[in-house]
């Protein structure tokens, strides 16, 4: 009985350390370079150490989607912190604050994931913050899907528009 005690405190504490460990990257020009090889959307996670929604959305969502290895051949995830005062190198190899590349994509919330080619073009809709834990997974599975799609054939097409950068956010505009 203890035995399976420490595995029901201790197993899920080791893998969402393992997941978190894993998704941190302090050089983003290696997973353009993997991305490119092979064929594969980024899934940039763009968040903040004290933000309780990207670690409700890292320990519901991404964390499992890791683990699980359902996701390996469809998409390289990544996440980079704001706030942090760490320099990383970004997509093209330069090295930056981490609030550079989320100054460059204008994200002004947290979390936003951004789908991305190797270039670092965004090639699906970003996702805005969290409003329903419970369908972000099926929203996000149908994004990575649509990313994937878009990485294989090429497809260029999407350009995100002032909309899709500033959600439905009143008085975004206002903030800036």
């Amino acid at each position: 009985m203890r035995y399976l005690l420490f595995l029901f405190l201790v197993v899920p504490f080791f893998s969402h350390t393992y997941a978190s460990d894993k998704l941190q990257r302090s050089d983003l020009s290696q997973l353009a370079a993997s991305a490119n090889q092979e064929k594969l959307p980024i899934l940039l996670i763009v968040s903040q150490h004290h933000c309780p929604f990207c670690v409700r959305l890292k320990e519901e969502i991404i964390y499992p989607m890791q683990i699980s290895g359902d996701y390996e051949n469809k998409v390289i995830i990544a996440e980079i912190l704001l706030d942090s005062s760490n320099n990383i190198l970004d997509l093209k190899g330069n090295l930056v604050k981490p609030g550079v590349i989320g100054d460059s994509y204008m994200v002004w919330v947290t979390p936003t994931l951004l789908f991305l080619d190797h270039t670092g073009r965004e090639i699906h809709k970003r996702m805005l913050g969290v409003n329903t834990i419970e369908m972000y997974s099926y929203y996000l599975d149908e994004s990575l899907a649509a990313a994937l799609r878009a990485v294989r054939k090429g497809d260029q097409s999407y350009i995100p528009m002032n909309k899709d950068i500033l959600g439905d956010a009143p008085g975004f505009d206002q903030l800036y």
